[in-house]
C-alpha cells in the first residue's frame, strides 16, 4: 500500500511542478526566486536561439516596400500603403532609439522595377520625410523581388562582417515578376550572410517563404492592422540579432 502511495502517475511526471520552485528567502521575501526565474528563462532563450545567430550592436537593414497596385487594397484602412507607410515610420524611430549606431535604407518595388528611396544612412529623419511623399504616388503593375533583392544587395555586400546584413519586406502582392533566375539572387543573399524576412499582407508566397528559410529569416502574415504592429515589434526586439 505504501509503494503505491510513493508511486506516482504517469502523467505527474511530466507535469513541471512550479510552485515547488518558488521559496522565501531569510527575509521571507520572493524576489530572489523570481530573479532566478528570469534569469534561468533569459539563458533558455539564448540556447535556443537559431544557429549562427549572435547578439550584436551595428544593423544594416533595408526596407523593401512593395508599391504595386495590390497596395491600393482598402482590407486596411484608409489602404494598405498607408497603413504600411504609418507603421514603417514608427518602426524607423524605434530602430534608431534601440539602434543607435546602425543604418537603415529604404527601396520600393512597382511596375517590375526596383528603386532606391534613400541609402544607408542613420538619419531617421530624412528616411520619414521620403517615405511620407510615396503616399501621394500611384501604385502600379506588379513588383519585383529580384530587382529589389539585386538592389539591396549592391550595398549590403561592402558592410563589414562584425555587423549585421539584413533586408525586410513588405509584401502585399501574391506575384512577383523579375527578368531572371531569382533562385540564384536568393543563393547569392545566403552567400553574403544577407538574413531576409518577409511580411505578407495577403496569402503566403512560395519564393517568399523559400527566401526565408535560405537566409535563415522569419515570414510572417498580418491579418490586421494590429497583428501588422506587432509583427514591426518583433523584427525591431528579435532581430536586433547578428
Amino acid at each position: 500500500m505504501d509503494e503505491e502511495q510513493d508511486k506516482a502517475y504517469t502523467w505527474e511526471g511530466d507535469y513541471e511542478r512550479t510552485w515547488e520552485a518558488i521559496k522565501e528567502d531569510e527575509q521571507g521575501s520572493l524576489q530572489s526566486t523570481v530573479d532566478d526565474i528570469i534569469h534561468r528563462a533569459k539563458r533558455r532563450r539564448f540556447l535556443d536561439r537559431p544557429v549562427n545567430v549572435r547578439l550584436g550592436m551595428m544593423r544594416h537593414l533595408f526596407i523593401i516596400l512593395d508599391m504595386s497596385k495590390s497596395m491600393e487594397e482598402k482590407d486596411l484602412k484608409p489602404t494598405r500603403l498607408h497603413s504600411t507607410i504609418k507603421l514603417i515610420e514608427s518602426f524607423i524611430e524605434e530602430y534608431y532609439d534601440q539602434n543607435p549606431i546602425s543604418q537603415l535604407g529604404i527601396i520600393t518595388t512597382s511596375n517590375m522595377r526596383a528603386e532606391k528611396l534613400t541609402d544607408l544612412g542613420g538619419n531617421p529623419r530624412r528616411h520619414i520625410n521620403t517615405l511620407k511623399k510615396c503616399k501621394d504616388k500611384v501604385c502600379l503593375k506588379e513588383p519585383s523581388l529580384q530587382n529589389s533583392l539585386e538592389l539591396a544587395l549592391t550595398s549590403l555586400r561592402h558592410m563589414p562582417g562584425h555587423a549585421s546584413r539584413e533586408v525586410l519586406i513588405i509584401m502585399g502582392s501574391l506575384t512577383t515578376c523579375d527578368p531572371d533566375n531569382i533562385h540564384q539572387t536568393i543563393d547569392t543573399m545566403k552567400s553574403n550572410n544577407i538574413r531576409c524576412s518577409v511580411i505578407g499582407l495577403a496569402a503566403e508566397v512560395r519564393i517568399c517563404k523559400k527566401l526565408c528559410n535560405v537566409t535563415n529569416g522569419k515570414i510572417l502574415l498580418q491579418f490586421n492592422f494590429i497583428c501588422f504592429g506587432l509583427f514591426f515589434l518583433f523584427f525591431k526586439f528579435v532581430f536586433c540579432l547578428l
